[in-house]
């Protein structure tokens, strides 16, 4: 990988364009790391507990989250960055839960019994997971650009399908609200694609009726407002083609988050996708 300027996180620490202070002693359970990421200040309390997220300035239209990830991917909940945005993996910490093949290119491999478990949260038998969560907030009123491509390998068809079962590739989760996110991508009805908005019960945009083609990379182009006043949208793009042209209320009002990876309902077989090239800007509502 090339050497970049960009900030980079260490297993939790700042190691390239950023500063660190950590006035509690290294390996302390109480100790307090001050964290100046890129203009945010961002207080760590203890290790290895996640970060704290920041709040998205709303104007700040000029921001580009180009698609280079920075520093190693290492399989024990390490913070990674790809350019100046923070992410925190959630995953069983397995040697194939996470890896980079290529600069810009995150690979998630769920096999069955996959869960994630912290000092503050543990999955449940029926789920399994392997993601990683944006530690920006965006408010809610805020527009949010989000472009990746992403591609499923090759492998058995997804059965985590059907009445009480679910399979996520892709969410802005609402902050601090335990419910489902009101934007998910999802393969329903084995590997068919849909979009999700609902979050208190399903409320499908977009269904393909027909099944993604493994092996191939898609392409996503996704402008959203989360706003509960009637005022928000969604626009999406799958491969250049307009998929859905949503206007109306989403969401329940509260920031948002990006979440990327894995998320399921318990299943048999072992799926991998890959994610490469993330870009999110946000522009003031």
């Amino acid at each position: 990988m090339r050497k970049s300027k960009r900030c980079q996180w260490f297993k939790g620490v700042v190691a390239t364009g950023c500063r660190a202070f950590s006035p509690g002693a290294r390996g302390s359970s109480a100790s307090i790391t001050l964290l100046v990421f890129c203009g945010f200040t961002v207080l760590q309390f203890g290790s290895p507990c996640p970060l704290a997220r920041t709040t998205a300035v709303a104007a700040n239209s000029g921001i580009d989250h180009s698609a280079e990830i920075a520093g190693p991917i290492l399989a024990d909940g390490s913070a990674i960055v790809i350019d100046d945005n923070v992410y925190i993996p959630e995953n069983a910490g397995e040697g194939w839960s996470l890896s980079s093949p290529d600069p810009d290119v995150l690979r998630f491999e769920l096999r069955r019994g996959d869960h994630w478990s912290s000092s503050y949260w543990i999955d449940p038998p029926s789920s399994e997971r392997d993601e990683i969560a944006g530690q920006t907030v965006y408010p809610s009123g805020t527009q949010i650009n989000i472009a990746y491509d992403f591609m499923v390998e090759p492998g058995q068809t997804n059965s985590a399908s059907g009445p009480g079962r679910w399979l996520v590739l892709g969410q802005m989760h609402e902050y601090k609200v335990p419910q489902s996110p009101p934007l998910a991508i999802e393969l329903v009805n084995g590997d068919h694609m849909a979009i999700n908005i609902g979050t208190r019960k399903l409320v499908y945009v977009y269904i393909d009726p027909n099944p993604i083609q493994r092996g191939h990379y898609y392409s996503m182009n996704i402008q959203v407002k989360f706003a509960n006043n009637g005022d928000g949208f969604l626009q999406v793009w799958r491969d250049g083609a307009h998929i859905v042209d949503y206007h109306g209320s989403i969401g329940t009002g509260v920031g948002t988050y990006w979440k990327q990876g894995i998320y399921r309902s318990s299943a048999q077989e072992t799926i991998s996708v890959n994610f490469r090239r993330l870009k999110i800007t946000a522009v003031a509502g």
